[in-house]
């Protein structure tokens, strides 16, 4: 049975891709993006040729092998919608939205396809300004920080602990052309000194109660936060943790829960 390689680049990059998989039939999927489509003689090879693109930080999939998978490729692979505006998507993936946002996680988490960040993605597109300063604890693949400043935010800074996660995070800020104003660092919340006009921590409950304290103290006046990655059974105890910030109505999707409030400072 055949492989199919799934590479997308942009015009600088499309010389060393072509360099390990041979010239291909490119086509642009929108501005500075660019997708081949690469059929080799077995799905071990496909996922070879993969791996050796990945280890040059390009964006490349197995793709389906036969018809018969390609339904759930492409199923697992459409982009995610934000709003009415925006969507997220793979960068092999094609997208007709007024704003485009590019993930390839890597060894990040984050595709901005789950409920509990699709929660946030939905709360920035709706709330963020102009101007605005956006601080993602817990970032992973950087989706959250990076679809801040596309949203019309001025800066954002993401944390994480997985440098695997943070290098995937500096790639997609690069993709998205919005690197000189998105920053990446493995230091701690604690560490961290600056306020920010949008907090934000998609991780889980536990870790959330744990950080309220530090959270709270990065929000500038009038700024506010949002919580993610709770299920409706740990809403009531995560509040409790956050005497200081007035929660909206709790946001769900397919039981994934949000909580957004605004920094109380009477």
């Amino acid at each position: 049975m055949t492989g199919q390689v799934v590479v997308a680049v942009d015009s600088r990059s499309r010389v060393d891709v072509e360099r390990i998989l041979g010239s291909g039939s490119w086509v642009l999927l929108r501005d500075n993006r660019w997708l081949a489509n690469y059929q080799v003689e077995s799905e071990d090879v496909a996922r070879k040729l993969v791996a050796d693109l990945r280890a040059e930080h390009h964006a490349a999939v197995a793709g389906p092998p036969d018809s018969a998978r390609a339904v759930a490729w492409n199923n697992w692979n459409s982009p995610t919608p934000v709003g009415s505006r925006a969507e997220v998507c793979f960068p092999w993936v094609s997208s007709q939205a007024e704003i485009v946002i590019e993930i390839d996680p890597g060894l990040g988490f984050g595709a901005g396809d789950h409920p509990s960040t699709r929660l946030l993605l939905e709360a920035l597109e709706l709330r963020v300004k102009e101007g605005d300063s956006v601080l993602d604890v817990g970032c992973g693949s950087g989706v959250l920080a990076i679809a801040a400043v596309c949203f019309g935010a001025e800066n954002a800074f993401g944390i994480d602990i997985n440098e695997a996660g943070l290098l995937a995070a500096e790639a997609n800020a690069q993709r998205n052309a919005v690197a000189d104003r998105v920053k990446f660092s493995s230091i701690e919340l604690s560490e961290v000194r600056d306020k920010y006009d949008v907090v934000l921590a998609n991780i889980h409950d536990e870790t959330l109660r744990r950080l309220a304290d530090d959270l709270v103290a990065r929000i500038a006046p009038k700024g506010w936060l949002g919580l993610s990655g709770v299920s409706p059974g740990q809403v009531s105890r995560l509040r409790s943790a956050f005497p200081n910030i007035d929660f909206e109505e709790v946001r769900e999707i397919t039981e994934w829960n949000a909580l957004i409030g605004q920094l109380n400072i009477e």
